[in-house]
């Protein structure tokens, strides 16, 4: 894919309305509808769907609700929840339309110890910290997306602790594993249409049908959003189209072929932060503040690197120009045999690419000087050692009080003509045997795979010098905030291009036993990763990165125990290791190559699983040790040389406690609660950044709680009608590395939602109205992330 060449071919594109897109899938599920019969399934269909339901895939039909009975995240066969010496996470697919998710991670926060962690710009939204280290999320056990619309997500399962036996090279807190909508053998059509405030609006088909009775099924997935328009520019829509086609070969063999395509365009980025604070030096003869901090030390230490300047929520940093598209797409094959009574067998091919074209005029941050107030005498005309000393008080001030910003006698946003594009491809094959044996008075079922993997990921920056940037805009005029500043980006001269490379060869095993007749449960196995990576560097030769090549054996077990069949104990120890491809450096001077990145995890818990399955809950604690984390960060040379410095020699340690409970009391009532405390802490570091010791890595919070709940009325004239709610809260959050006292305020956001399900000429029907951040809170997700306005929408759905 020629990235140079995406923005010109889909510039031009018309933008669908959403009315359009919902007439065409009402058009399109009537002619459906019309052409298929909905029978009870016979004998012989019942069958069929038990056969073709190999031991690789989850079971839903033992979820009740929002209570997941199975997993197939945490060892890679379909295993009950409750019987694995694990902590897991899942929520099914009436809790994610319950919530009126949009996208991933707006069903991952209900998770205990997630976070979002996300970067932006040209890199995604789907990163998340998981117990305070960052992982993107797998999808059906292979690399995601940047971005992952909730459409084609039918199941979200939560993994944690270190998880290298089956997802080969992840971060050590765990890992998001999202379960995609598949074929089925029964004939349907669903369509919803959903609107709301600033001119929110979105429209999504799920359409599904038998091709060849038994044989041949087919699954559509389509979706079209356009998403909030809260402030001016500011325009995002997002097309989605996934089917999927599984061919039963015989009873006991299916081939499943799945593809994915999503399209984002942004006019600009909705996602683009509020700019944070930087204290620079006084005004120059120029009029044009610098960028760099008086405050940053050599060993990256920066106090004044600020909060986020004060402006209102709807404020861009963007030009009218400005904007974003990404196109993420994906392929998937997958084998499926029963071999004889007792194996069962699966092999995957996954393709995958992605581009993101990011084209943005805004620098994010706000230079400003020091108030008069601060100094006893004359104002000083230069960074003095006096200067430095009051902008150390103000920014200590700042930090208490971040409206202290609109003191500052100078303020401007920098503006500069930039393209940032990262573009890649990646293929991955996977084979694995299963098998399931009883033995006297255990069930044993081993798990061997091998597995290789092959990501090529580019990244290419354009820019023209400062001296060509646009005027910056000075914040206390507003007449100079022009965003009308157009340029061609495609022809601006490269200042970086390179690619980095990696392979992961691996083999691995996992043992899952039941035994004593269920009273004891055991996880069991260990994989072998030989990882190689290098980086090329197409504008400078010798900064690119020779292969490096590192193998490792990261072993796993856990047990549990059963006191009494609805109480489980159990302890689990995991290990992990990431291939760090990196050359270490000091102020630009090399130091040689990075090491890899190696975690241990311990943890132990309680699972119950009371009156049924009533009332389900897990409590865990752990601690995870993550070594030779990469630390990254810049710094300004007397001479005002940007200085590049990447270091190794970290411990980062996280201690903590989970709780989650799914309580159903009636039948008619449900609720789902979490709750987590982590500390994450640097507990060693390389010499001279001992600043850090004691630190929060970023995007790390300590404390997180999520309660969602629904009621049903399930008779009388109100039949149908249900009722639901509840919040996420967030503590403060750990903002930049440079600056371990920088924090995020706390939020809470409230979410409430009311529906109503009936027959619609015999077809199920609901109405469905979601008001989140109800209390319209202000609030930053991450670091480089803003949150979204107060939002009440309302979706019509109709199955046929």
């Amino acid at each position: 894919m020629q990235s140079a060449n995406l923005p010109h071919a889909m510039f031009g594109r018309p933008r669908p309305s959403a009315r359009a897109l919902a007439a065409g899938c009402l058009l399109l599920a009537v002619s459906v509808s019309a052409q298929t019969a909905d029978p009870t399934p016979s004998d012989g269909e019942k069958k069929n769907e038990v056969l073709v339901l190999s031991t690789f895939q989850v079971t839903a039909q033992a979820d009740v609700g929002y209570r997941a009975g199975n997993s197939v995240s945490a060892t890679r066969i379909d295993t009950a929840i409750k019987n694995l010496p694990f902590s897991i996470s899942a929520f099914t697919s009436q809790f994610i339309a319950d919530i009126g998710a949009r996208d991933l991670f707006d069903i991952a926060q209900y998770a205990p110890g997630v976070t979002h962690a996300a970067v932006e710009f040209a890199s995604g939204n789907s990163t998340y910290a998981i117990r305070g280290f960052n992982q993107n999320p797998q999808r059906n056990g292979f690399v995601g997306e940047a971005y992952i619309d909730a459409a084609t997500i039918e199941r979200v399962e939560v993994v944690k602790g270190p998880a290298s036996v089956l997802y080969g090279e992840v971060a050590p807190g765990g890992t998001v594993n999202y379960i995609t909508k598949r074929a089925a053998p029964k004939p349907f059509v669903g369509v919803s249409v959903r609107a709301g405030d600033h001119n929110y609006a979105r429209a999504s088909l799920d359409l599904n049908r038998p091709l060849v009775a038994d044989k041949l099924l087919f699954r559509l997935n389509a979706a079209w959003e356009n998403d909030l328009e809260y402030f001016e520019p500011g325009e995002a829509s997002t097309t989605v189209i996934a089917p999927t086609l599984t061919w039963r070969v015989t009873d006991k063999v299916a081939v499943t072929l799945d593809y994915q395509k999503l399209d984002k365009k942004e006019t600009p980025p909705f996602a683009t932060r509020l700019p944070t604070t930087r204290i620079v030096a006084p005004l120059p003869s120029s009029g044009i503040l610098s960028t760099a901090s008086v405050l940053q030390q050599n060993s990256g230490e920066d106090r004044g690197f600020g909060n986020f300047y004060p402006l209102p929520d709807n404020f861009t940093i963007s030009a009218n120009t400005d904007r974003r598209d990404s196109v993420m797409e994906s392929f998937n094959a997958e084998l499926t045999a029963q071999l004889g009574e007792h194996w069962t067998a699966r092999a995957n091919f996954n393709r995958s690419e992605y581009e993101i074209w990011f084209k943005g005029t805004g620098l994010g941050q706000i230079n400003i000087t020091v108030p008069n107030r601060y100094f006893a005498g004359a104002y000083p005309t230069s960074n003095t050692a006096e200067y430095r000393a009051a902008a150390a008080v103000y920014a200590a001030d700042l930090l208490k009080n971040p409206r202290l910003a609109l003191d500052a006698p100078h303020a401007q946003m920098q503006r500069r003509l930039n393209l940032q594009e990262t573009f890649g491809e990646g293929r991955a094959a996977q084979a694995e045997i299963a098998g399931k044996f009883i033995v006297g008075h255990a069930e044993l079922k081993p798990l061997f795979g091998v597995s290789y993997l092959e990501y090529r990921d580019n990244t290419r920056m354009r820019q023209v010098a400062a001296g060509l940037f646009p005027a910056p805009w000075n914040m206390y005029v507003p007449s100079t905030w022009n965003r009308d500043t157009d340029y061609d980006a495609d022809s601006m001269p490269l200042t970086q291009f390179d690619r980095g490379n990696r392979r992961s060869k691996a083999v691995y095993a996992i043992l899952n036993a039941d035994l004593f007749d269920g009273k004891m449960f055991g996880v069991a196995g260990a994989r072998f990763t030989r990882s190689s990576g290098s980086n090329d560097n197409f504008l400078n030769a010798n900064a690119s990165i020779g292969k490096a090549e590192h193998e490792k054996v990261t072993p796993q077990a856990g047990l549990g125990w059963k006191p009494r069949p609805d109480v489980l104990l159990y302890a689990s120890y995991s290990s992990s290791f990431q291939n760090a491809i990196a050359n270490l450096q000091i102020a630009n001077v090399p130091s040689g190559p990075a090491a890899p990145s190696t975690s241990e995890g311990y943890e132990a818990g309680l699972k119950t699983d009371f009156f049924g399955g009533r009332i389900s809950s897990t409590i865990s604690v752990f601690t995870i040790d993550q070594r030779e984390r990469v630390i990254n960060f810049n710094t300004t040379s007397p001479t005002g040389l940007i200085q590049v410095n990447r270091m190794q020699g970290t411990l980062d340690r996280s201690e903590g406690v989970e709780a989650e409970v799914t309580w159903s009391p009636t039948d008619s009532f449900q609720v789902y609660v979490s709750a987590s405390h982590n500390n994450v802490k640097v507990i060693s570091t390389p010499a001279g950044t001992e600043y850090l010791l004691g630190s929060q890595p970023e995007n790390t919070v300590e404390k997180l709680v999520n309660l969602w709940a629904r009621y049903t009325v399930k008779d009388g004239a109100l039949k149908g009608l249900w009722l639901g709610g509840g919040f996420n809260y967030s503590g403060p959050k750990a903002q930049r590395v440079n600056n371990p006292a920088l924090f995020t305020d706390p939020f809470t956001l409230v979410n409430v939602a009311a529906g109503y399900d009936w027959k619609w000429q015999d077809r199920p029907a609901s109405l469905t109205l979601n008001w989140h951040n109800v209390t319209d809170e202000s609030y930053v997700p991450a670091a480089f992330l803003r949150g979204r306005p107060s939002t009440v929408t309302v979706e019509f759905k109709v199955k046929y």
